[in-house]
């Protein structure tokens, strides 16, 4: 098979996450939320609650890949809900038109609640061009934690692809690993191989008749994005918590083994 293509450099901008920090030191090649609005405002600024993003349960990233002068860009997830989606855009002074691909790592309300919306940002600035949706078959059943008490707390349903084709985007649903954008890489189902890799206790899915819930702790369907950076190596990231970026990591480096092969 072809290898990953080997880019020159990749830009992750990190729209929502769980928690903002503005005191923790950074590496130098972090460029923190404050750096960021001293680099787009200059000296003309003053610092208050009105510049400054939203945390939120959930994550939403951006991934810019230029090579030879060329550049693409991916959304990864879009955090739990449009306002905040919409306004750390805003914020962050980033120009969604460019996106050619929306990737969701799973079926999580907090990181599939904004797609809708963010699917219309970026028709608004491209011009109406269809993007690509691409997702699992397994995102779409509804799914629930179930209680001490052996009741069930309903999580909000992702959007189908119904939603996601009304709204313009272009839906790609596969169980298969893929290369999109030219090269960043969407990973198939990832393989538990270590005692860690145990999913969310108590998660359930609806069963197949509608009538009843079943256990789906393991989250089959979470598959994570990987970017081969040019005398970096393999960068990945997946989307849930007790899954790991290592083990992201580690299953990116296997599929680029057996690439070569």
């Amino acid at each position: 098979m072809t290898p990953l293509a080997t880019v020159d450099s990749l830009d992750i901008q990190v729209i929502v996450d769980n928690v903002t920090d503005s005191l923790s030191s950074v590496p130098s090649f972090i460029e923190t939320e404050l750096g960021g609005l001293g680099r787009r405002r200059g000296g003309a600024w003053v610092l208050g609650g009105n510049c400054l993003c939203c945390a939120a349960h959930g994550l939403s990233c951006l991934l810019t890949v230029k090579t030879g002068g060329r550049s693409h860009s991916v959304l990864f997830d879009t955090g739990p809900e449009d306002r905040v989606f919409e306004q750390n855009v805003s914020r962050l002074g980033l120009d969604l038109g460019p996106v050619e691909a929306m990737v969701l790592s799973h079926g999580h309300w907090d990181h599939a609640g904004a797609m809708l919306r963010a699917l219309q940002l970026v028709l608004d600035r491209n011009g109406g061009k269809r993007v690509g949706c691409y997702v699992h078959p397994d995102m779409f059943r509804s799914r629930a934690v179930k209680m001490p008490d052996g009741s069930f707390r309903p999580m909000e349903d992702v959007p189908s692809i119904a939603d996601l084709e009304a709204q313009g985007g272009r839906a790609v649903c596969t169980r298969q690993p893929q290369t999109i954008a030219d090269s960043v890489f969407v990973s198939g189902e990832i393989p538990r191989r270590t005692p860690f890799e145990t999913g969310l206790p108590g998660q359930h899915r609806r069963t197949e008749d509608g009538k009843g819930w079943e256990p789906d702790e393991l989250l089959i369907d979470e598959r994570f994005v990987a970017v081969n950076v040019g005398g970096k190596g393999l960068a990945g990231h997946g989307g849930f918590l007790p899954r790991d970026d290592g083990i992201a990591g580690r299953n990116s480096k296997d599929t680029q083994r057996n690439r070569d092969a």
